[in-house]
């Protein structure tokens, strides 16, 4: 089967697609401006959710202690994206934290005024449905990729997917931020392990670096790494 990256990647910007002009200028309006330094979180696994978040600048990771205790990445969100919205919508706790991987600058909406106008807009009540079930679907299919594949296999499939979420808005080769520890939660690996199968990367030509962030240099081949053959 050919990889997709699509499978493991969707796009919450299309939130105020087809959205009436009243309601994303009532959605600006109740905007606030929030700046989260590195390794600051957003909010934490369990905590009351007060809003939604749009990020203007930075990246975000959603993690999850998982039954083991461990700490598990399940996704990155990027410029232009809208997160933490579905536990507002369910009335329940959070069920992930958020914490920013660099300095990031974010938009934030009042969980009460964000549904009042979800409540009138079926715009925006029917891409935020369409959303999470993307969101849903690609949780699915990156926690049955990794229950299946070989330590390499998964690190080679985490690095495409980051590969994705770090090019620039112009499509410019991405170099990767995230820690060695940060891409093992992500995963499922061990930092030492992570550490071990970067090197091997490197000494192949698969990956390069600048300075500590990784570039991608042979997608092809960490697509055939990925999926085992």
């Amino acid at each position: 089967m050919k990889f997709k990256i699509a499978d493991y990647h969707f796009i919450s910007s299309m939130l105020l697609e087809d959205v009436m002009k009243q309601y994303t200028d009532r959605l600006e309006a109740i905007a606030r401006p929030m700046t989260f330094k590195k390794g600051e979180s957003i909010y934490m696994e369990g905590s009351l959710p007060k809003g939604a978040y749009y990020i203007k600048r930075g990246k975000v990771k959603i993690e999850q202690i998982n039954a083991e205790a461990n700490v598990r990445i399940v996704y990155v969100y990027t410029p232009d994206e809208y997160f933490g919205f579905r536990p507002l919508l369910s009335d329940e706790k959070h069920p992930v934290s958020a914490i920013a991987i660099e300095e990031t600058e974010l938009e934030f909406y009042n969980g009460r005024n964000f549904l009042e106008i979800a409540r009138e807009s079926s715009g925006l009540s029917f891409n935020l449905v369409k959303i999470l079930s993307y969101e849903f679907n690609v949780w699915i299919n990156l926690i049955t990729s990794l229950s299946h594949k070989s330590a390499k296999e998964r690190v080679a499939l985490v690095l495409l997917i980051l590969n994705q979420k770090y090019k620039g808005a112009n499509g410019e080769q991405a170099e990767i931020g995230m820690s060695r520890a940060d891409i093992g939660n992500y995963s499922e690996t061990t930092e030492e392990t992570v550490v071990r199968i970067l090197r091997s990367f490197e000494e192949h030509g698969i990956i390069g670096s600048v300075g500590r962030r990784i570039v991608v240099a042979d997608v092809k081949m960490l697509e055939v790494i990925a999926e085992g053959f």
